[in-house]
């Protein structure tokens, strides 16, 4: 798997669960029923039913996918276990809807599709210990037939290498092979 496709199953999962917070898990129920009066305030809008800390998880989620790609190997282990345990505490807050009054059935779904979502993130963390980091630019000095290359010699230079092969096996700087310039 590359990277950019880990990261991309990292957000299509942080979608998918948001797109199950914002809906409603739980339907009006008495006042009684979710507190004491004051307290709790019984609407039938859906938006209002959503669970901050839900929402939170599947942002933790999501940044998670995106750190990952940026950082090494020690830090998308991090990243990764953070993404793993937003994942369980989003299942958790499903499960506590569930089991409330007034519950209804995407509770039990977002508390699926959170476990499906655990374990794509367990998938995407296994499969990151194959990503590298950009060598895109690194270039040697021979090219790859082991032939001399002017281009790659000059870049090796400018890092601060020492190039020790001149072409035909010639001194650089020696003064025998210049012309002279008088």
């Amino acid at each position: 798997m590359t990277k950019s496709r880990g990261v991309l199953i990292m957000l299509v999962i942080a979608a998918a669960l948001w797109a199950l917070t914002i809906s409603a898990w739980q339907v009006g129920a008495a006042g009684d029923t979710l507190g004491p009066s004051g307290v709790a305030k019984v609407t039938e809008d859906a938006s209002s039913q959503a669970s901050p800390v839900a929402t939170a998880c599947v942002a933790i989620i999501a940044v998670s996918g995106l750190l990952a790609a940026m950082l090494g190997r020690i830090g998308r282990f991090v990243v990764f276990d953070l993404a793993g345990i937003a994942g369980i505490g989003y299942g958790i807050t499903a499960l506590s809807a569930a089991s409330a009054p007034g519950a209804t059935s995407w509770a039990i779904i977002a508390a699926v599709a959170a476990g499906i979502g655990v374990i794509g993130i367990v998938w995407v963390a296994v499969a990151s210990n194959g990503w590298t980091n950009s060598n895109r630019y690194a270039r040697t000095a021979e090219a790859a037939g082991g032939e001399f290359d002017s281009a790659a010699t000059w870049d090796a230079l400018s890092r601060g290498e020492d190039v020790e092969d001149a072409p035909d096996d010639e001194e650089p700087n020696d003064p025998d092979t210049e012309p002279d310039s008088k």
